[in-house]
C-alpha cells in the first residue's frame, strides 16, 4: 500500500506544481556544476544543438533537475521571437504542473530561451521531456527579432503532444512568460490549476494536486488528460520544418535578418 504523502511533502510539491515555469535567469548564462554562471560573448557554440527552451527548460532550478548527477555544461540564451505565443498544453506533468508549448499567434512577439545541448544532454533532455509520450521533438525555424550568431536559422524544440490548452474556447498563454500584443487570455500556473480543479476535481485543492503527483497519480493524470482532450486545440506547431535537421549540422547557423 502506497503511504499517503505527509504534509511537508505535499507543500513541497504543492510549491513546485504551482512554481512551473520556475524563475529565469537575469540575462543569458552558462549552467555548469548546477549553477548559472555568467556566460561571456565569445563563449563557443559550434558543435552544439539549439533547442528551444519554452517553458521550464529556461530556469536554472529546472536545469539543474534535468542534469542531476551528469556533468553537462550549458549555454543558455535569450531571444524574441514573432507570431508565436507561449501557451499551456493539455495535460499535466508527473510533478503536477500543467506545462507549455508553442503555438501561432500573429502579431505577438514573446521571449524564448534557447539551450545549446551535446549530444550526451541532448539525450538526457529528450528523456526528461517523455518524447514520443507527451512531447514530439520537431525541428522549427522561427522570426527572431534580433538575428545573429545565438539565433539560430534551425532550432529543435519539444511540441507537445496532446494538444493545446483551451478554456472558454481559447488557447491559454502563460503568465510568467513575457510577451508583447498578445492575442490569447493569460493565466498563471495556480489560475490554471485552480480552474481545473474546479472542474475536475473534488477533493480540497492542495489534495487534488498531490494526487496527481508521482506514479501514485498516473491513473489519475490519464483521466484529467482524457478530459481535457476532448477541448484541446490540434493546431500544429508553428514554424515546423520538413525535412529534419541531424544535431550538430547546419542548425547552429545564424538566421537571416
Amino acid at each position: 500500500m502506497t503511504n499517503a504523502p505527509n504534509d511537508r511533502q505535499l507543500t513541497a510539491s504543492l510549491q513546485r506544481a504551482l512554481g512551473y515555469p520556475y524563475p529565469a535567469h537575469s540575462d543569458d548564462f552558462l549552467f555548469e556544476d548546477g549553477q548559472a554562471r555568467p556566460l561571456t560573448v565569445d563563449h563557443p557554440l559550434d558543435g552544439l544543438t539549439p533547442v528551444i527552451a519554452v517553458g521550464s527548460n529556461r530556469a536554472p532550478v529546472q536545469l539543474a533537475r534535468k542534469f542531476s548527477g551528469m556533468r553537462a555544461s550549458v549555454p543558455v540564451t535569450r531571444l524574441r521571437a514573432r507570431d508565436v505565443d507561449v501557451v499551456h498544453t493539455a495535460h499535466i506533468a508527473g510533478y503536477g504542473s500543467i506545462p507549455a508549448t508553442l503555438a501561432e499567434s500573429p502579431g505577438t512577439t514573446v521571449e524564448l530561451w534557447i539551450t545549446w545541448l551535446t549530444e550526451a544532454a541532448l539525450a538526457r533532455m529528450d528523456e526528461t521531456e517523455a518524447v514520443g509520450v507527451n512531447y514530439d521533438r520537431v525541428t522549427v525555424s522561427l522570426a527572431w527579432t534580433d538575428p545573429g550568431p545565438r539565433a539560430p536559422a534551425r532550432a529543435l524544440m519539444y511540441a507537445g503532444r496532446r494538444g493545446l490548452l483551451r478554456l472558454d474556447g481559447s488557447l491559454v498563454a502563460l503568465e510568467s512568460i513575457p510577451a508583447q500584443a498578445r492575442r490569447f487570455p493569460v493565466m498563471s500556473q495556480e489560475q490554471v490549476l485552480r480552474r481545473l480543479h474546479s472542474e475536475h476535481g473534488t477533493d480540497r485543492f492542495e489534495d487534488w494536486i498531490g494526487g496527481l503527483i508521482g506514479s501514485a497519480g498516473q491513473t489519475a493524470r490519464n483521466a484529467l488528460v482524457d478530459a481535457l482532450a476532448i477541448m484541446a486545440d490540434r493546431s500544429p506547431c508553428p514554424g515546423i520544418v520538413e525535412v529534419p535537421t541531424p544535431a550538430g549540422i547546419d542548425i547552429a547557423q545564424s538566421s537571416p535578418s
